[in-house]
């Protein structure tokens, strides 16, 4: 049986649904949306039980909410748009009147795409997404290796270390055992700086292979403003278009 409350939280009222199933014994579990809250809890659960639940995250709730809605809209693909390269966004043309073949062309001052004239826009506007996906994941596969050659002789006193490119949507990039470093495609879309500290940050790992006091001092002396960097790449992710 589904049923509906609210409570407030400083000067916020949360409004949420509750979902219960037969299915779920003892957890619960809360799914934050834009414009909705949905708890699913068990079936014995009661109102009193779901509204403390609530209370007790009014504020993560709040700043998940908060976050949601600093997203950009998705992109439509569509000429006049920008997508971001190395920190920059550049505009978006899309070009139907002498189409060869759908790719993505970038002439330092724009992005080209040169689109099928005679296609849903649905269907272009996938095209053109899985076309960019494509070019960040060739330029991180061109431009990383020799972004982790340059800083290999400051950090790692070590072999040079294999470097992939993969598409990992909940990190931006990891150091296996073996010393083999994985970036995310993702990671051409982000300035200069960012991208020195991602790779400071796995060169460090071959060395330590934690987040140890040790570590940090490590990625600190070649990058002092370490922190600083983080908390950008924070916020710089939750507003990238793909």
């Amino acid at each position: 049986m589904n049923n509906h409350g609210s409570i407030q939280v400083g000067d916020a009222t949360i409004a949420y649904e509750v979902v219960r199933s037969a299915r779920r014994h003892k957890t619960f579990q809360t799914k934050v949306s834009l414009d909705n809250v949905r708890v699913l809890a068990p079936a014995d659960a009661s109102d009193l039980e779901v509204e403390q639940l609530i209370r007790k995250q009014g504020r993560r709730i709040l700043e998940r909410r908060r976050i949601l809605g600093e997203r950009p809209a998705p992109r439509r693909f569509v000429t006049g748009e920008t997508m971001p390269y190395l920190g920059r966004d550049f505009e978006l043309i899309v070009d139907t009147d002498r189409f060869l073949r759908p790719w993505i062309r970038f002439d330092e001052d724009c992005f080209l795409f040169d689109a099928p004239p005679d296609m849903d826009d649905e269907k272009r506007r996938e095209l053109i997404r899985k076309a960019f996906v494509d070019w960040y994941w060739r330029q991180a596969e061109e431009d990383l290796p020799a972004w982790v050659d340059d800083w290999l002789p400051f950090v790692a006193a070590h072999a040079k270390p294999r470097v992939l490119v993969r598409d990992q949507r909940r990190r931006w990039a990891s150091c296996a055992y073996d010393r083999t470093l994985r970036f995310n495609w993702r990671t051409m879309m982000l300035e200069p700086d960012l991208i020195d500290y991602l790779v400071v940050h796995e060169l460090a790992h071959v060395t330590e292979m934690n987040h140890s006091k040790q570590f940090w001092d490590l990625v600190a002396y070649q990058l002092p403003d370490v922190n600083e960097l983080r908390q950008r790449l924070r916020e710089v992710e939750r507003l990238l278009p793909l």
